[in-house]
């Protein structure tokens, strides 16, 4: 019973620290997630407890079972956050011109930046001071919440922050990474950018994902500026919940 009472009570710690995550702290609903089903989990490994003392070999079984599936999907977690931290390491500017940028657009809190678009708009200024001569496509549109698209939210970063508004081109219909990189290239391709190498800025955590997609998508070839928040918890629950996105995307695509 006291073993059965501290499995109850790990599953309710994890249990509150999750409802923190997910509605209490901005930005961290992956992380909420995670902690929810660390607690079912738990719960899971309680009732196969309890079933073993009248079923002994059947809830061997399936704990035997259950604790395969969890090794077999940390082992791809654990491989897939490598590879997502390898195209970060490697990011790096291209070895051809990189005339082009492509800013992928993040959350806007009614007219103001988030702190992950925030991180790219920041990462996109310097991009533009190393390279004036050139464009940015600023790729997002409108969603729930924000008074303006990701794009024009953008846009009035960037120009306050020194920018020359010619520099810049607005693709604010995007709903999704893949809108994001599909809109952009019929914009590229408007203003001839032709075969030249194209920079994608956004979040690290992102960069291996919309390389991907961007190939994919027909692009001629891509490097990336990542950007980051400065937030190492933020950091860690998008780095997690990209994991989820890559395997979605692998399996959709």
């Amino acid at each position: 019973m006291k073993k059965v009472r501290g499995y109850v009570a790990a599953a309710a710690i994890l249990l509150v620290i999750a409802a923190v995550f997910r509605f209490v702290m901005v930005g961290y609903k992956f992380l909420g997630l995670c902690f929810a089903g660390l607690a079912v989990l738990i719960l899971m490994y309680m009732g196969l407890k309890l079933l073993a003392e009248k079923h002994p070999k059947g809830a061997g079984r399936v704990r035997n079972a259950l604790t395969a599936c969890v090794v077999l999907g940390l082992a791809a977690v654990i491989a897939t956050e490598g590879y997502i931290v390898s195209q970060v390491l490697t990011a790096k500017k291209g070895e051809t011109r990189e005339d082009y940028a492509v800013v992928l657009g993040a959350g806007v809190n009614g007219t103001v930046p988030s702190r992950a678009l925030w991180a790219r708009l920041r990462a996109a200024e310097k991009f533009a001071a190393e390279r004036p001569q050139a464009i940015l496509i600023l790729s997002g549109g409108q969603g729930p919440g924000e008074d303006i698209s990701e794009a024009q939210c953008m846009a009035n970063w960037l120009t306050q922050h020194g920018v020359a508004p010619e520099r810049l081109v607005l693709e604010d219909r995007s709903t999704s990474t893949a809108e994001n990189l599909t809109f952009s290239l019929e914009k590229l391709r408007e203003l001839g950018a032709g075969e030249e190498n194209v920079c994608i800025i956004t979040g690290g955590y992102h960069i291996a994902r919309a390389k991907l997609m961007a190939l994919d998508l027909g692009y001629a070839s891509v490097t990336a500026r990542p950007a980051s928040t400065g937030y190492p918890v933020l950091e860690f629950n998008y780095y997690l919940r990209e994991c989820a996105g890559i395997w979605w995307y692998l399996i959709t695509s």
